[in-house]
């Protein structure tokens, strides 16, 4: 029996030496040496491999390989893509805090919280424990507990001990107990994120699965089809589906899909019942499987609707309490803001104004926006435009054949917009930090308002440069998919009247002449006439290929599916077309009415981003420019009189409290300006979030234009109420004779 290459001892071998059972030649003189050096080796190698725990096969047992498969791949495309994945993603912050805490604390979740942290921890991937993440909990809880008795302790020792910092060492240890306590929860939380983001692909999924099904009923190709182009989280979790059903975990996809409809099912009822469908298509004959193929996409669209139709009316209490919180509340705020700021400047400083309008107020706006959108039904997946040969990089725009980098640009306009003004304060300091004291004018106020409007403008062109193109390419590709769907239709319509590809082709440009997707067909044709290619090699041949001018992937995997199934006949192929169209019109439909539904919300963030926000911080700002210069007038003024000590009345000018200390007219509109350009950017992000969902392309190019408009408004309307009020207010004044 030959075993590793090796031969049956021979009467030759017998003869020249006993034979040795842990080899496979007897002591012969010439081999001696080589075979005691092979036999140690070997007896180390299968002493290391009994210490770990492997079973040693005898060598009687073991099977021979050729040299050229001794090294087989064992891999599959999915599971490459799958590792490949995991190997480039880099240690999440949460998981470099949970090692680090548990090598100082290890400690054991109760059997219930560990069940939940384990299923968390495994749908997320992390590569952590639930005793790390509970270690996590309590070292945080400690950390927060051991600072605050330290400060206390100090404060005891030194007897600055006060109920102030009492209740501060307190308060640091509730904000330990929130900080663990958000800690312990973030692996579910993560969870819920990681489902809400995969929930953007599951329209396109159940699309590219219904389309797989009714061209070649098979479970595991569908779901091949729909892992490999969709994309973000769901693709991830439908690609470690397939590598569980390659490993035999499931006997076989129908089972596998049993247990991911169940995953699916609490979060995403609609998807998990359209998975349900597709996966019990098989059992039915052709004609009843095509008319359930057909209802589980009707069922993803009607859930998506249902779901946004219930957000939208639920969108109303929101947007309500985020434009008082937004717009009247901190305005009636500002309105009292001047005269805080000067019958109060012993208690309230600029300081208290930047903590309160330019920190506070955002974080607490933002993250109840990002509340509200957390319960945001996500609908149709974004337009990839990665592959498109036009794409400018990150960070640059293209003009002619050059690409040109856009942070210079807006540090540029920064620098020129804000350096004179800066210059002007640093010789003029009192007009900002002597309070109301000074000789403030309008010339100093549109000083500041110039250095807000440099930072907003380059923000704005940083924003515009490196999104526009790719805003205008993404909405080309948008454009040519929602007018595909017409066009694929007349060509489907064409064909299945018996009219040859190439002569349908030719009739369908006449018919969508005067849309886009018009010039998809030309190039096809014009490959099939002049190239000689196929109808396949005319759409999908890298150098020539139509389809490399429209970088769509919606376009590309239906007419991927058509290509396929016309190998089967050419009316296959005509009622592949009419059906796809079917399923585009409906996906089109849903989206505008979701657009329709959504409408209202974002035209009143809109109107409040573009106009109300701007007008109305310009008026504030304008209001305290005039009351402070009136205070300081007559301040001025009863000091000349003589209203003073000497006269029996005390220090009449102290009625207006501490003008060395209050919050300058300039001071007051760099706070308030921040804070405008803070709105304007949030308001950017909840309008294009509401309308688009997480594309970071509109949600900036948006908020460039926002911060245009807006601050221009913002120093039109300033500037404008202050030169008008105040020439009435200086024109009162001399009428009483406080100004000469």
């Amino acid at each position: 029996m030959a075993i590793f290459g090796g031969k049956k001892k021979s009467k030759e071998h017998r003869k020249h030496g006993k034979y040795d059972k842990h080899h496979k030649y007897g002591k012969h003189d010439k081999h001696d040496k080589h075979d005691k050096e092979m036999r140690e080796k070997r007896e180390e190698k299968e002493r290391y491999w009994k210490e770990h725990g492997h079973e040693i096969i005898p060598s009687h047992k073991r099977v021979y390989l050729p040299p050229s498969k001794r090294k087989l791949v064992l891999t599959s495309r999915e599971y490459r893509l799958f590792k490949e994945a995991e190997s480039k993603k880099n240690p999440h912050w949460y998981e470099r805090l949970a090692r680090t805490a548990e090598k100082f604390i290890k400690i054991s979740p109760d059997q219930k919280s560990k069940q939940e942290l384990e299923a968390a921890i495994a749908f997320t991937g992390m590569r952590i424990t639930p005793e790390s993440v509970m270690s996590l909990f309590i070292s945080t809880i400690l950390l927060f507990v051991i600072i605050a008795m330290g400060i206390l302790l100090s404060m005891v020792m030194t007897g600055m001990l006060t109920m102030t910092i009492i209740i501060a060492g307190l308060g640091m240890i509730v904000l330990g107990i929130l900080i663990g306590y958000y800690l312990f929860t973030y692996p579910k939380s993560m969870v819920k994120a990681m489902r809400v983001k995969a929930s953007s692909q599951v329209v396109i999924a159940v699309l590219y699965m219904v389309i797989s099904m009714r061209s070649s009923p098979n479970l595991e190709k569908a779901l091949r089809f729909s892992a490999s182009n969709v994309s973000g989280e769901l693709a991830w979790d439908m690609r470690r589906l397939l590598w569980d059903i390659e490993m035999r975990k499931y006997l076989s996809a129908s089972d596998a899909m049993t247990d991911y409809i169940s995953k699916w099912k609490p979060e995403n009822e609609e998807f998990a019942e359209a998975m349900r469908l597709i996966r019990d298509s098989q059992t039915h004959v052709p004609e009843k499987a095509k008319a359930v193929l057909d209802e589980a996409l009707e069922v993803i669209l009607d859930g998506t609707k249902t779901r946004m139709k219930h957000y939208a009316q639920e969108m109303k209490m929101p947007v309500m309490i985020i434009h008082m919180m937004d717009i009247v509340l901190p305005i009636l705020g500002t309105i009292m803001a001047p005269l805080t700021a000067v019958f109060m400047a012993d208690l309230v400083g600029p300081v208290h104004f930047i903590i309160g309008y330019n920190i506070v107020l955002p974080i607490v706006i933002l993250w109840f926006i990002n509340y509200t959108l957390s319960k945001r039904p996500v609908t149709f997946s974004q337009v990839d435009i990665s592959a498109h040969p036009d794409i400018p990089k990150k960070g640059r725009f293209t003009v002619g054949k050059t690409t040109l980098p856009v942070l210079p640009i807006a540090i540029l306009v920064l620098v020129a917009m804000t350096a004179y003004p800066i210059i002007f304060f640093l010789q003029n300091p009192e007009l900002i930090f002597s309070g109301v004291k000074g000789d403030h004018s309008i010339v100093s106020l549109m000083m500041s308002m110039i250095i807000v409007l440099g930072i907003g403008f380059s923000i704005a062109i940083y924003s515009i440069l490196s999104n526009y193109q790719k805003d205008m390419i993404q909405s080309d590709i948008q454009s040519t998919e929602g007018e595909f769907e017409l066009a694929l239709f007349q060509l489907g319509n064409r064909i299945s009247g018996g009219t040859p590809t190439e002569l349908a082709i030719e009739k369908s440009i006449d018919d969508v002449k005067d849309l886009k997707i018009a010039d998809l067909f030309r190039l096809i044709l014009r490959n099939i006439r002049n190239l000689g290619m196929t109808f396949e090699d005319a759409l999908f041949n890298e150098k020539w290929g139509a389809l490399r001018y429209y970088p769509s992937k919606l376009i590309r995997n239906v007419m991927y599916v058509v290509v396929d199934t016309s190998k089967a006949g050419i009316q296959y192929a005509s009622e592949s077309m009419l059906r796809i169209a079917r399923y585009l019109k409906n996906m089109r439909e849903t989206q505008e009415y979701i657009r329709e539904l959504l409408s209202d919300t974002a035209s009143s963030m809109k109107f409040q981003a573009y106009f109300l926000t701007p007008m109305i911080t310009g008026l504030i700002v304008s209001m305290t420019d005039i009351i402070v210069k009136v205070l300081s007038t007559l301040g001025r003024y009863l000091e000349g009189a003589g209203f003073n000590e000497g006269m029996g009345f005390g220090d009449m000018t102290s009625i207006f409290g501490n003008m060395g200390s209050s919050t300058s007219p300039e001071m007051f509109q760099f706070i308030v300006g921040v804070y405008l350009l803070e709105v304007i950017i949030i308001l950017g992000i909840f309008t294009t979030r509401i309308m688009h969902g997480d594309d970071k392309v509109k949600q900036w190019n948006s908020i460039g234009k926002m911060l245009i408009i807006g601050l221009v408004l913002y120093f039109l309307v300033a500037m404008m109420s202050s030169s008008m009020f105040g020439e009435l207010i200086s024109s009162a004044l001399e009428g009483i004779g406080v100004i000469a």
